[in-house]
């Protein structure tokens, strides 16, 4: 009877086990075909916006360096105390920025993409502790690790799909972030299938967006001029409101193909370990069923010397 249930138990166990294995698989296979589908798109397009944003970081150097010679000019003016004149030189637009960093926690609403969130989320703290820039956290499971284990400080929430984001859903996350001077994105970058890497990333031009490649020396970029038509301001608002939208979906983009990529490597470790539980209860299996043969065999045995005597 202890058999009976014995061998019940483990082939219940064996057919859960092979349906999760099957899930698993699926899981597997789904993201492997949507890796092939943006795959070639994300890196392509990592490549473009990484030197569209060199360009945006010479119009934000230029335009600093524009604003100091208005400065060191008004100072001359002052100093020689003139009567104030119309100036021929286009005066900065004011944009309203806040003065202020703004650093982005790209996480995910759903689970099964390995470790590769929780690394970010620590790549996020350690970065954070010296750090007093306001928090923006995108997906619940970034939210729940945050109300958790980071620091008790005030942070805005959005939530955004994990996959197929329209730029209606990413209007109002774009709306908070272009009020600040700097923006910073931690995510999860894609190298390979099997490496996935904790990323941060300044969109708003401070910087060249990363890319594999080695980017030009900056030093030797703050000394080059350039002409700007129609003036240095227009220029850098068009950058400013669009480009960093641009490079900000980019991330949004990357984090997607990184998170693809670990669950692939996650799926493929739970079906190597889901083989292993296999092998084990077949051997219990063998095990019971030989058990259960022996004691029919001992049956057998006592019944033919009971017949016997």
């Amino acid at each position: 009877m202890i058999s009976m249930q014995a061998k019940k138990q483990i082939q219940a166990e064996l057919d859960f086990t092979r349906t999760f294995r099957l899930i698993a698989q699926a899981y597997e296979e789904i993201a492997v075909m949507k890796m092939r589908k943006i795959r070639n798109s994300v890196i392509t397009t990592r490549q473009y916006l990484s030197q569209l944003s060199e360009v945006f970081f010479d119009v934000k150097q230029a335009q600093i360096r524009h604003k100091k010679m208005l400065e060191q000019m008004n100072k001359k003016k002052h100093m020689k105390k003139k009567q104030p004149q119309e100036s021929t030189t286009a005066q900065p637009v004011s944009t309203e920025r806040l003065n202020k960093t703004v650093s982005v926690f790209l996480s995910a609403n759903t689970t099964l993409y390995g470790d590769l969130i929780s690394r970010i989320f620590s790549f996020f703290i350690e970065k954070l502790k010296n750090d007093d820039s306001d928090i923006i956290i995108i997906g619940r499971l970034g939210r729940r690790l945050f109300d958790e284990q980071g620091p008790k400080r005030p942070y805005l929430y959005f939530e955004l799909p994990d996959r197929e984001i329209t730029l209606e859903q990413l209007k109002p996350v774009i709306f908070h972030l272009v009020k600040y001077e700097k923006i910073l994105v931690y995510y999860g970058r894609f190298d390979t299938i099997a490496t996935q890497s904790p990323t941060v990333s300044n969109v708003s031009g401070d910087q060249p967006f990363p890319v594999l490649e080695k980017p030009r020396n900056l030093e030797e970029r703050l000394g080059t001029d350039f002409l700007f038509e129609p003036s240095i301001e227009s220029i850098s608002r068009f950058f400013e409101e669009l480009i960093a939208s641009s490079l900000f979906r980019q991330t949004i983009a990357e984090t997607q193909l990184a998170r693809l990529g670990a669950r692939i490597m996650s799926m493929e470790r739970a079906q190597q370990n889901i083989e292993q539980d296999i092998k084990k209860l077949r051997s219990a299996e063998i095990k019971v069923s030989r058990l259960d043969q022996n004691r029919k065999q001992l049956d057998r045995l006592a019944g033919k010397s009971l017949w016997a005597k």
